[in-house]
């Protein structure tokens, strides 16, 4: 084993640079046999290489894989995501870590575009894990259509189907998978990682078991999270939860825009979530008063216990309720301002109340959402050295 633990917060300050928190039609067509299944490689592309180095003691190639995945309506499409190798002897192998972007809203921060978050997962490869890092739909190959943002089952198979076609890309290279299988993920990644966790638990056994997954700072109670967010007076960061808004509108065909939002905002929330707006264009479009950006009916339903068909939604996305059986690592700052810090305390004690005995919950000590995504890599690296063979 190579011992890489004197890079790692140099390293880990570099993959920070992934968590950006704060092209053409991607339909398939059906009559192709190669177009049928889902997570079925149809596509890989040499991205870059990079040579070993102090930061990384293995020399890594990155590729951009294209494959296949369903959408929020079930019909199969073309994704992408970013697959990042270390270079090893023949007979070597490795374990693979799933890393999980944080919210994004422009397509060109996604994993398998953006500069920065290539050169990042690069130098975690660097170390020893082979990672895949899905664009997750909505960006890179599927960017036509909307990303369905903190939808638990697109993200968890559309981030599972990369790990297949990771899979099938590593066996034509004859590249050595040695098993391990790590999940992590910040913010929208957190809880792309639970669900994702969730999903290979209990259904896909059979083709993967999870060593350790580490999800960080998500909302994993969307219900109690939109509670907390709307009985704010003030939302300096407006976009994150219209975002979901807008996206749960559009998944469940709830057609509630109009009488969720004032009607300044309507035409701002059914045009900037595109991947092409900005989180500071889109936070300075909507008005950071609870009270002026939506209507008044829909905060009382919302805080209350009043009905709203979006609060039936969120509850059935709330994936905080069950009993993980590999050992988890949750991470949250009790000051943070964009997901509630109840969210992780009330994660582990469910999962405990259900049995679960490796979960644990690891609190950062500085003051913002941002700032303690970099911790969150550190405290998730040094977690995984726990369990990782053949680094």
């Amino acid at each position: 084993m190579k011992n890489y633990q004197p890079l790692k917060v140099l390293l880990l300050a570099l993959f920070f640079l992934l968590s950006a928190c704060g092209g053409g039609s991607a339909q398939l067509n059906a009559n192709s046999k190669n177009q049928t299944t889902s997570g079925e490689l149809l596509k890989s592309s040499l991205l870059a290489t990079k040579s070993a180095s102090f930061l990384s003691p293995y020399s890594v190639d990155a590729y951009k894989i294209i494959y296949t995945t369903k959408d929020t309506r079930g019909k199969l499409i073309r994704t992408s995501g970013l697959l990042s190798i270390p270079r090893k002897d023949v007979i070597e192998k490795s374990p693979l870590l799933s890393y999980q972007h944080g919210t994004i809203f422009l397509n060109r921060q996604a994993p398998s575009i953006s500069s920065t978050s290539i050169n990042a997962i690069m130098q975690l490869a660097g170390i020893g894990y082979i990672v895949s890092a899905p664009d997750y739909i909505g960006y890179g190959e599927s960017a036509n259509q909307m990303h369905p943002y903190i939808h638990a089952k697109s993200l968890a198979s559309a981030s599972i189907d990369m790990l297949r076609a990771s899979k099938a890309f590593l066996k034509s290279k004859n590249i050595r998978f040695n098993q391990q299988l790590f999940l992590a993920g910040y913010s929208e990644g957190g809880y792309a990682t639970l669900a994702m966790q969730k999903q290979l638990q209990e259904h896909f056994t059979s083709e993967f078991s999870v060593t350790a997954s580490a999800p960080g700072a998500g909302p994993f109670d969307l219900l109690e999270t939109a509670k907390v967010l709307a009985n704010r007076s003030i939302n300096p960061k407006p976009a994150y939860m219209s975002f979901l808004i807008k996206t749960y509108d559009s998944v469940y065909a709830l057609n509630q825009i109009n009488n969720i939002y004032q009607a300044p905002y309507v035409k701002a929330i059914n045009s900037v979530f595109d991947g092409k707006h900005s989180a500071s264009d889109i936070n300075s479009r909507l008005s950071h008063t609870t009270s002026d950006l939506f209507k008044p009916n829909f905060l009382a339903a919302l805080q209350g216990n009043g009905k709203h068909p979006l609060k039936s939604r969120l509850a059935l996305n709330s994936i905080y309720n069950w009993k993980p059986l590999a050992p988890t690592r949750l991470y949250h700052g009790p000051r943070d301002e964009v997901v509630p810090y109840i969210n992780a305390q009330k994660t582990l004690d469910a999962m405990r109340n259900k049995g679960a005995e490796h979960v644990s919950l690891n609190d950062c000590p500085l003051n913002t959402h941002v700032q303690c995504a970099v911790p969150y890599i550190i405290d998730t690296i040094g977690f995984f050295s726990r369990y990782a063979n053949d680094l």
